[in-house]
């Protein structure tokens, strides 16, 4: 399905904060990874550490895809987006805004969690997959 064919309903679950599994190339197998996320309307935006094998994958390898999925407890639905990822240095401000998005400053494990992210950030890099393709389920 087409971006401009995606219906309201499919960019209003994957607005709500949950869980994507972010998928590339890898070897020798392809690699999946639970990642945050930010749905643009046009992209999906993450973010890692640089010096991990995956961005020299997606170098090499540009195509990727995102499953999103509904909880056990809430009514079957899933949304793949699938696109040509592009990898960027400036990711700072995307990893500060998915921490406050994510982590539970209500508990020391969410606290601390951000506080580690927050002091590596200056090293991250942004992935940005360009929706290509999107399907979905329920």
């Amino acid at each position: 399905m087409q971006l401009h064919e995606v219906p309201q309903a499919v960019h209003d679950f994957l607005t709500q904060t949950r869980i994507g599994t972010f998928v590339h190339g890898g070897e020798p197998w392809p690699n999946a990874v639970p990642v945050w996320y930010e749905w643009t309307g046009t992209e999906i935006a993450l973010f890692s550490r640089g010096g991990r094998p995956k961005i020299q994958h997606l170098r090499e390898d540009p195509l990727a895809s995102l499953l999103v999925s509904a909880e056990v407890a809430e009514d079957p639905r899933w949304v793949v987006v699938e696109g040509t990822a592009t990898v960027d240095d400036d990711a700072a401000d995307l990893a500060e805004r998915l921490c406050d998005r994510y982590c539970d400053q209500d508990t020391a494990a969410g606290r601390a969690l951000r506080a580690d992210i927050m002091n590596v950030r200056a090293d991250a890099v942004r992935i940005r997959i360009s929706a290509e393709r999107v399907r979905h389920f329920g």
